[in-house]
């Protein structure tokens, strides 16, 4: 070290990346139904916006995207094996990165969801494709119990871990958590968050899986500001795992067609761009050494 000159720590490798995906979510009948924009307009938004890539189902219409990366998503409540493998080759002929997987229902047998994890898990590995089980409403994995419940029941089978999208917005409303401990709560159990590869940050309190980013006038509402809160604590904690792959993020407003918002609330798309500002500003304040 050179004398009176300050030490600068290196990092030994690379900072962690976050890739972000637009959801097409925030622009469908945007900004009306009678006035919705084309697919050009919507991919050039995205792109604008900052976005890596773009979340959607896997639909012909996503050729035309550009060079934006794909993240589509697909639901099974179950499926027959030739649908799961006609969903896998639809995702891998788009060049997608991975996909992400509802699964069952609420009321679903753990016998049954376990099996069609396996299932899923094999499809995906012949098509050498990256996949997530999301955690989320009105699927099997509603609830932490049951995720988790998934979660051994597959690894048990497999000896290895399943992969798993958090969308902890849902969990959160599930138990009615309080401003201030969303991410107390949410961190456990930890063997979830260790599982996870793709998140949907979507913000949320206790209440509504979907609350307004920006007031009329510009500014961050007080329960998005909350809900900052549990967003520099999830990403604090992704720095600190030993993991460099990259970390898969969705910020996951939706528009219309299901309509998340209620209708007091602002413009999703100007919500939007502000949620991902935000992502990119809180995961770079968070990184060590940053």
């Amino acid at each position: 070290m050179v004398k009176n000159q300050p030490y600068r720590f290196v990092m030994s490798h690379p900072p962690r990346p976050l890739h972000i995906f637009g959801t097409l979510w925030s622009l469908r009948q945007y900004p009306t139904k009678t006035r919705e924009w084309s697919w050009a307009k919507k991919f050039s938004a995205i792109a604008d916006a900052g976005c890596d890539g773009l979340f959607s189902a896997p639909i012909p219409e996503l050729e035309a995207r550009g060079s934006l990366q794909i993240l589509p998503s697909r639901s099974f409540r179950p499926a027959p094996a030739e649908e799961i493998k006609r969903t896998a080759r639809a995702a891998q002929q788009l060049g997608a990165v991975a996909i992400g997987i509802q699964l069952g229902d609420t009321d679903s047998a753990l016998a049954d969801m376990i099996k069609l994890a396996i299932h899923i898990d094999a499809v995906a590995r012949d098509f050498d494709l990256p996949y997530a089980i999301e955690t989320h409403r009105d699927t099997f994995t509603e609830t932490p119990e049951n995720t988790l419940a998934l979660t051994r029941g597959f690894s048990r089978q497999r000896k290895t871990t399943l992969p798993l999208c958090l969308d902890h917005s849902h969990f959160a409303v599930v138990r009615h958590h309080a401003p201030g401990t969303y991410w107390e709560r949410l961190r456990q159990p930890v063997e979830l968050l260790n599982a996870a590869t793709q998140f949907h940050l979507r913000p949320f309190n206790g209440h509504h899986c979907q609350i307004p980013v920006l007031t009329p006038n510009g500014r961050r509402t007080p329960e998005y500001r909350d809900w900052l809160t549990y967003l520099n604590g999830l990403f604090t904690h992704l720095h600190t795992q030993n993991n460099p792959a990259p970390v898969l993020a969705v910020p996951e407003l939706g528009n219309a067609a299901p309509a998340y918002g209620l209708s007091c609330f602002g413009d999703t798309w100007r919500d939007a761009q502000a949620l991902i500002r935000d992502l990119r500003r809180t995961w770079k304040s968070t990184r060590p050494n940053h």
